[in-house]
């Protein structure tokens, strides 16, 4: 089962996995299933054409919601210019977005939010995030968002912040066909893009062989085990003088192997493209009604990156460099797929049965050049060097889902709903690589260039990442009447069960015995064929063995839950119930010959435990209601964040190594939220209070080469508490007509307050015992001026967004915790609608052209330009 015998791991199979966390008492799963639409009603914020329509009628949907929730519509994605889901979600109420991807909800991390797709838990294709990149999702495909904030029974324990339900295109009204092209321009994309051959503008996303392992490769693992000259003589037989000189022969053929032909070139940018194209339609048969939807959405973008590293350590009061990289320029070039097939049937009012089958991929090739110092040329005035990476991912989801719903009113008119999903998830990272050049001053003031001499001037990555996914539900309601009371008493059950394997190898350019004058050439020269055969040269390659890169997994949950519903007399609407969840998992690393690493007693995590939850309506008056909220939730580790094994966030390239000693963080929460609902305006209050036990944080640790080194611990304990606020306002403050009556503002605030007491932990001397949680902001500010005209034809928006800074990562060694400063986002959509089934969108975003900052101590840590981005884009439909 070692990453050195051709992924082997996937001969083990599901069936073998599964029983191997069950013979070791636990095996994980985090729960998911689907929730009723009965059961389930939820804040419809639409803003399309006419605001106040839209707004009637979500103030009609929040009454009858019992729980606290907000929904994003199709058309409100659409008017906002949203590309996906995740952008989308910058607007609700205490939400923030973090790198485009994830949300913080209430101003915790991502971690205290989970992703449900039609109800039901699928895969992330991102291995360092145990929650979905929501920015995967495009708007195309999307019917509307869910965002659930106060935990009920009927959704997974694993509830910290918040859940987002994911809702896509379902059976058409009436037949439709949508077509939209569009095109996008970032104002970094001013200079030159950095590419190299084979890469960047790759319009398909997809590698073509060039990167991944070659078969002779993968073979000389399987054989050797581990590659190096003395590992391999041995195998031959023996370390003496004829093996050891096959040995050499057979390391310098291997080195011919390898993607070697990517010197970075600059070459001119193309404009961003994205296109979609759905069909929906409906078939009367009989009684019945059969309905299709169909849809795909590419995109194709290229930004260039312009960004800031520094890392220092401490001396006295004052911080020391021991990394300065000022000037990193690059390019990320990305492609987006994504396509749906979604069928249903509906055999009469009361029976209703449907499948969706839902595909994204999602592809980044980035090239990256650092200048600047490393802790071994800080302090010297004449050299510094340059860092060259090249990074290629493919991420892929694929899910296939079948539901349904009935009513039966000859059973006490009892409802039930249910769905099966099964869902992959793939990651693959062939060929990444990493080499350094060295720049030296000569006598007459200019650079000499060369690649360093080392055992590992040059670092070869392929990784591989798999993640199968199944589970099922169902869900039934029995109502009935008692006095004044309408009752209904719910119940319900879900499984999940996942299996992962993942497989890193990497490998090293030995360059000890080139010479300076060899190095002093371009990469595709010092490696050509020539000379890696050339024997004076002394070219070996050896992959890293020093450490577990490799691991396999298995989750496992089975949930049940029974809760009841009671409306008395219009006055009080009262939901409770309990839920109860049987968790295990398993996750093991494995080293360079497929052997279990580290002491196996110290993987297994298996816990059980009862969920309930609490949810109070009081109908003051006919505008006027107050909610009441109590929950009690769980959030669990992430698969990669309990296994030993180093990796690199992607999102911050910090190293990170995770911890088996970490435990689930248990999560109290209070809700109160006043609502009042008018004609022309609703405005909501209320307050919120988490009590965490062992919360999950991310720590430093003592890194050795002047590198953030990240893992993970348990606190102690933890509380958040705040207010937010939230309102809708047409601007027809004056009597009669007048032009106000076309706009509207929109907006929401949050301010909350959080604190974490840590232990002192061995590896690491944390500076701060008592602080805020990691990635926690104060404040989160959405606000939104829109303008509809009378006759629909002109719609405007213009939408700010704001978060108070937050821990990027604790201090240690007596440095103060890093803070990522605030990010003031501003956005306009202009939409022109001259004909009912044709439209034209002009967009811009992030008008004041801010930064992305990471400071500690009055010093920068990371610095990442934006870019103001604009969009054009032109759309049918019928």
């Amino acid at each position: 089962m070692s990453s050195k015998q051709s992924f082997k791991i996937s001969q083990v199979g599901r069936s073998v996995l599964l029983a191997l966390a069950a013979t070791a008492s636990m095996m994980p799963a985090l729960a998911q299933e689907t929730t009723t639409e009965d059961s389930k009603e939820v804040e419809r914020i639409e803003v399309s054409g006419r605001l106040m329509s839209s707004a009637a009628s979500a103030a009609a949907e929040r009454r009858e919601q019992p729980y606290v929730a907000e929904l994003l519509g199709m058309e409100q994605i659409s008017r906002a210019g949203d590309s996906n889901a995740a952008t989308a979600l910058r607007r609700v109420t205490g939400l923030t977005l973090v790198k485009d991807k994830f949300i913080y909800v209430r101003g915790l991390g991502e971690r205290y939010s989970s992703t449900l797709l039609n109800g039901a838990m699928v895969p992330s294709p991102d291995p360092t995030r145990n929650v979905i990149p929501l920015d995967m999702f495009p708007a195309g495909i999307i019917e509307s968002l869910v965002v659930q904030k106060a935990y009920s029974p009927e959704l997974p324990a694993a509830f910290g912040g918040g859940s987002v339900n994911i809702r896509t295109a379902s059976i058409p009204l009436q037949r439709s066909f949508n077509l939209s092209v569009g095109t996008g321009y970032n104002s970094l994309n001013s200079d030159d893009a950095y590419t190299y051959n084979g890469g960047g503008d790759d319009w398909k996303g997809s590698d073509d062989g060039t990167r991944s392992m070659s078969p002779e490769l993968r073979a000389a693992l399987d054989q050797y085990g581990t590659i190096n000259q003395i590992n391999i003589a041995e195998a031959l037989g023996g370390i003496n003088q004829s093996n050891l000189a096959q040995a050499a022969t057979i390391v310098r053929e291997l080195g011919l192997n390898f993607n070697r032909d990517v010197d970075v070139q600059r070459e001119n940018i193309k404009p961003d493209f994205d296109g979609s194209v759905s069909f929906g339609d409906k078939f009367d048969i009989g009684s019945s009604v059969f309905g299709v939807m169909a849809g795909v959405s590419y995109d194709r973008s290229t930004q260039n990156i312009e960004e800031q590293e520094r890392y220092f350590s401490v001396s006295g009061d004052d911080l020391v460099p021991l990394n300065i990289y000022d000037d990193i320029k690059g390019t990320e070039h990305q492609v987006k797929l994504s396509g749906m097939l979604n069928f249903g049937l509906e055999l009469d009012e009361n029976h209703r049965f449907e499948t969706a089958s839902i595909y994204l991929r999602d592809t980044k090739d980035e090239v990256k050049v650092k200048n600047g110092d490393s802790i071994e040329t800080v302090n010297e005035e004449d050299r510094f060097n340059t860092d060259t990476s090249l990074r290629y991912e493919e991420r892929s989801m694929f899910s296939n889902q079948i539901r349904g719903r009935h009513m039966l009113p000859w059973l006490y008119d009892i409802s039930i709903d249910w769905q099966y999903t099964d869902a992959k998830a793939e990651r693959d990272a062939p060929g990444e690589i990493e080499y350094r050049y060295v720049n030296e001053r000569q006598a007459d003031g200019s650079y000499s260039s060369f690649l360093r001499r080392n055992q590992n001037a040059v670092n070869y990555s392929f990784g591989k990442m798999e993640d199968d996914t199944e589970n099922g539900s169902w869900n039934a309601k029995l109502p009935f009447t008692l006095g004044k009371a309408e009752m209904s008493l719910n119940g319900g059950y879900s499984y999940f069960e996942r299996t992962r394997e993942s497989e890193t190898n990497l490998f090293n350019f030995n360059t000890v015995g080139y010479s300076l004058e060899q190095l002093s050439q371009k990469f595709s020269d010092i490696f050509s064929d020539e000379s890696i055969l050339n024997t004076a040269n002394g070219f070996q390659i050896s992959n890293v063995t020093t450490q577990a890169d490799d691991y396999i997994a298995a989750q496992m949950i089975d949930a049940a839950y029974v809760g009841m519903e009671m409306n008395y007399d219009y006055l009080l609407r009262l939901n409770f119930g309990v839920r109860y969840e049987d968790f295990r998992q398993i996750s093991i690393p494995l080293n360079a010959d497929g052997e279990i690493s580290g002491n196996i007693e110290e993987f297994p995590l298996q816990e059980d435990g009862y969920y309930p939850s609490l949810s109070l309506t009081w109908f003051v008056s006919e505008e006027l209601q107050a909610r009441f909220g109590y929950s009690s939730t769980v959030v669990r580790p992430d698969l990669r964040e309990v296994t030993p094994v180093l990796f690199i966030d992607p999102l911050t390239d910090f190293k990170v190594t995770g911890f088996s000693g970490l435990q689930s963080t248990d999560v109290t929460s209070y809700d109160a939220r006043l609502e009042w609902y008018y004609d022309e305006s609703n405005y909501s209050v209320g307050v919120f209070y988490k009590d965490l036990d062992k919360p999950i944080e991310s720590i430093e640790l003592s890194g050795s080469d002047g590198n953030l080194l990240m893992s993970f611990r348990n606190g102690d304990t933890g509380e958040v508490y705040g207010l937010e606020a939230e309102f809708l306002q047409q601007l027809n403050v004056l009597q009669g007509d007048n032009w106000l009556d076309n706009f509207f503002v929109a907006g929401n605030f949050t301010y909350s307050e959080s604190e974490i007491t840590i232990q002192p932990f061995a590896g690491t001397d944390l500076t701060n015992l008592k602080r805020p949680l990691n990635g926690h902001s104060k404040h989160v500010v959405n606000f939104q001026l829109g303008f509809d005209s009378d006759n629909d034809e002109h719609n405007a928006t213009l939408t700010y967004n704001v978060f108070g800074k937050r821990i990027a990562f604790a201090g240690v060694n007596d440095k103060d915790d890093a803070y990522e400063q605030p990010f003031n986002s501003l956005d306009f959509v202009y939409s022109y609608t001259p004909f009912e089934s044709t439209s034209v969108k002009l967009s811009m975003k992030n008008i004041l052209d801010e930064d992305v900052e990471i400071m500690q101590q009055g010093e920068l840590l990371q610095r990442r330009v934006e870019g103001q981005s604009y969009g054009l884009s032109f759309s049918y439909k019928y």
